[in-house]
């Protein structure tokens, strides 16, 4: 993250620099990572406040539904994904549950702008699911 976020700010491309960020973050609190920092100390409290002080918009929470719709067969339905991301990462009480919660409330905004299921406009997303 914090690396494809210098790549883009060193090229001024600014949003895609947040979202190297933001895209894994739907609640924004590093707290809420699911993964292992490998970071240095100072690059962790950097991300901490970027995080934390972010105006996300619907680019960034688009791009976090479509992290949550994707293996890497393709899309399929959140559901499925939880499960793969939980069994590689685990079960973090407070936390696991929180994101799922704030990923379904992302893609119910999305679904209430499109009118519609998100699934019917994302290919191959009931054959990747089962």
């Amino acid at each position: 993250m914090i690396d494809g976020y210098r790549y883009c700010m060193e090229r001024g491309w600014k949003k895609p620099a947040q979202i190297c960020i933001s895209h894994a973050f739907p609640i924004q609190d590093i707290r809420t990572s699911i993964g292992q920092f490998d970071v240095s100390e100072e690059d962790y409290q950097f991300m901490a406040r970027f995080i934390q002080n972010a105006v996300y918009d619907d680019y960034d929470r688009l791009v976090q539904l479509c992290d949550a719709l994707a293996l890497p067969s393709g899309f399929c339905l959140l559901e499925k994904r939880f499960v793969d991301v939980t069994i590689r990462y685990g079960f973090k009480p407070m936390v696991t549950i929180e994101r799922w919660k704030k990923i379904l409330e992302i893609r119910s905004y999305f679904e209430e702008k499109m009118r519609g299921s998100i699934y019917n406009v994302l290919p191959g997303v009931v054959e990747n699911s089962f």
